[in-house]
C-alpha cells in the first residue's frame, strides 16, 4: 500500500508541476517578456542583479515575488493535490451527472411496459384471417348456353356437359371458401376481400394524464412498537451536538441511536469524506451533509457520555430512511457495514435493496430498569 501510495503522490506531482510550471506560471511571468525555460531570460536576471538592480515599482515586485514563491506554491498545491481522492470524486461527480439519465431510463420503461405489456396485449383485436388468394378473371365466352330439351337425350346431354370440366368457373380452394363464409356472415359481398375495420389503439392516442406510473408500497411498521415489542427500552428525543436523535434503544448488551430519516427525494449517497469535510449527499436539485455520518458522530458522543458509568456498553448507529430513495442503497450498504451503520427502511423509504426495520431487529435480552435510568440521566441530563 506504501509503494501504491507513493507512485500515486509522484503521478499527482507531475500533473501538478505540468499544469503549474508548463501553463500557468509560463504564461504569467510573459507579461514581462520572461521566458521560464529559456537559459538566457535567467542569466539576464542575474546579470540585472550582479548590476545592482533594485525592484522600483509595483510591477518589478509582482515580478521578484512570483519567482520566490513559486516553488512554496507549487509544493503547497502537490499537497492538497495528493490529499484528495480523484477516483471517488470523479466516480461521484459520473454519477451525478448520469443520474438523470438513469431516472429517466426508468421512466420510459415503466411507462413501455405499462403501455405495450402482457395486460395490454391481451386487450388488443384478434388479427384478421389471411386474405384469400385472388379469384381468377371470369373469361367471357362467345358460346351460346345449350338450351334444355325435355326427352330423355336431351338430359342424358345435360349430365355429361355438367360433367365436363369448364375453364371458366374456378376450382375448389378451402381457403376461399373459409373467406367467402366469413364475408356472407359479415354481411359482405362474396367478391370482396375481408378487412378488419377497427383501428388498433396506438400510444399516441392515449392521454398523457392517464399514463400512471406504478408506485412503492409503504411498509407499514410502528417503529417504537418493534422496538419494544424486541425488548429494547425506548429513550425519546436524545439531542446531541449535531442533531437530534428520534429515540435512544438500549437493551443488555448495546445501544441504538436511532435516527428517522425524513427528507423527501431521490439522494445519491456518498460516505468518503472530501478534502478533510464531512461527506454529502446529492439530489436532482439539491445536497446536504450525509445522515449517516452525523448519526455516527452522535453515536461516538452518546458513547463518550455512556462511557463514563458503562464502559463496555457500545453504542451502534441506527438509521431508517422513511421518506426518501437512496439511488446506489446497493452498493451502499457494504460501505455501511464496515462503518458499523445499520440502516433500514420503513413506509415509502427505499430502495427495496434495504431491509425492513422488521427484517433486522430481533429479540434481545432487555436492559435492567436501572441501567436505563443511568444512561437516561447520562444522555439527556435529567
Amino acid at each position: 500500500m506504501q509503494k501504491k501510495e507513493w507512485q500515486r503522490n509522484i503521478f499527482i506531482g507531475c500533473i501538478v508541476a505540468a499544469l503549474f510550471f508548463g501553463w500557468w506560471l509560463r504564461g504569467f511571468l510573459f507579461n514581462w517578456r520572461f521566458r521560464l525555460f529559456s537559459s538566457k531570460s535567467w542569466e539576464y536576471i542575474a546579470h540585472e542583479f550582479e548590476q545592482g538592480w533594485q525592484p522600483s515599482s509595483k510591477s518589478d515586485w509582482i515580478f521578484l515575488l512570483t519567482l520566490l514563491f513559486a516553488i512554496p506554491v507549487f509544493l503547497y498545491l502537490w499537497y492538497l493535490s495528493a490529499k484528495i481522492r480523484w477516483h471517488k470524486l470523479l466516480k461521484t461527480i459520473l454519477k451525478v451527472i448520469l443520474w438523470p439519465f438513469k431516472q429517466l431510463k426508468k421512466i420510459l420503461t415503466k411507462w413501455f411496459k405499462k403501455l405495450f405489456g402482457k395486460k395490454n396485449v391481451s386487450k388488443q383485436q384478434p388479427l384478421a384471417p389471411p386474405l384469400p388468394p385472388a379469384l381468377p378473371e371470369k373469361k367471357e365466352s362467345t358460346e351460346a348456353r345449350p338450351k334444355p330439351v325435355a326427352h330423355s337425350g336431351g338430359m342424358t346431354n345435360i349430365f355429361q356437359n355438367a360433367s365436363a370440366p369448364d375453364e371458366s368457373r374456378p376450382t375448389f380452394n378451402a381457403q376461399t371458401t373459409t373467406a367467402s363464409t366469413n364475408n356472407s356472415n359479415s354481411g359482405e359481398t362474396s367478391g370482396d376481400a375481408w378487412i378488419p375495420k377497427e383501428p388498433l389503439s396506438s400510444f399516441e392516442n392515449q392521454p398523457l394524464e392517464d399514463i400512471q406510473l406504478p408506485q412503492r408500497e409503504p411498509v407499514v411498521e410502528d417503529i417504537p412498537a418493534l422496538f419494544q415489542n424486541a425488548g429494547y427500552s425506548l429513550i425519546s428525543d436524545v439531542a446531541t451536538s449535531l442533531l437530534k436523535l428520534n429515540y435512544v434503544a438500549v437493551c443488555a448488551d448495546k445501544v441504538y441511536a436511532v435516527l428517522l430519516d425524513q427528507e423527501a427525494g431521490d439522494w445519491l449517497a456518498e460516505e468518503e469524506p472530501f478534502n478533510g469535510e464531512a461527506p454529502l449527499w446529492f439530489s436532482e436539485i439539491d445536497h446536504r451533509v450525509s445522515p449517516v455520518y452525523e448519526l455516527q458522530k452522535a453515536a461516538d458522543e452518546l458513547k463518550k457520555k455512556i462511557a463514563s458509568v458503562l464502559p463496555n456498553m457500545p453504542v451502534v448507529a441506527f438509521m431508517i430512511e422513511e421518506k426518501g430513495n437512496i439511488i446506489n442503497a446497493e452498493e451502499m450498504m457494504r460501505v455501511w457495514k464496515e462503518l458499523g451503520v445499520v440502516v433500514a427502511r420503513t413506509d415509502v423509504g427505499g430502495l427495496e435493496d434495504l431491509p425492513t426495520t422488521t427484517d433486522i431487529l430481533k429479540a434481545v435480552t432487555p436492559a435492567s430498569m436501572a441501567d436505563v435510568e443511568t444512561i437516561k440521566k447520562l444522555i439527556k441530563g435529567e
